[in-house]
């Protein structure tokens, strides 16, 4: 979708992602991120939403109706021209913020770890994230469950594994 605004208009980034976020939010989706990515053509509102067990490309499509709704009557305050991309932020991404990991409960998750000077890789549902731990369901070999806390302080990345 392109719209059009006046020449030089500028929206100030948190009164752009509050107005972005209501749509979102209405949803029943978490607002990750938001950017501008500038072209000779006009620029790109990049949108990124997500949910517990990830979001599919029609709630993407119903967010990106959704939020040209609220922007539409804010034109003036928006770039000359610009596109607008509603998307899920990836398969196998890692992880790096609060809502990121919030958004992911459910989700399958690789996590490094590093104590002692030594790593190890762990995979598993994640069940817990509080301020102090992320809690893992992970199956052993037998098949039967086993339930992991990691210490915050000892992880070194959190990565999104695609189930197949």
């Amino acid at each position: 979708m392109v719209v059009k605004g006046e020449p030089g208009s500028q929206i100030e980034p948190a009164r752009l992602r509050s107005l972005v976020e209501v749509p979102v939010l209405d949803l029943g989706l978490t607002l990750l991120g938001l950017s501008w990515a500038g072209g000779r053509r006009g620029a790109t509102l990049r949108v990124t939403v997500d949910r517990p067990g990830g979001v599919t490309v029609d709630e993407c499509g119903a967010a990106s109706l959704a939020i040209s709704e609220v922007l539409d009557p804010h034109e003036a305050e928006l770039p000359d021209r610009y596109s607008l991309e509603v998307s899920s932020p990836g398969a196998e991404r890692i992880l790096a913020t609060e809502e990121e990991l919030r958004a992911s409960l459910g989700r399958r998750l690789r996590v490094v770890v590093a104590r002692s000077g030594q790593e190890a890789v762990m995979e598993g549902r994640l069940t817990l994230v509080s301020d102090r731990l992320l809690g893992l369901e992970a199956r052993r070999r037998s098949g039967r469950p086993q339930r992991i806390e990691v210490e915050r302080s000892d992880l070194v990345s959190v990565q999104v594994v695609v189930d197949l």
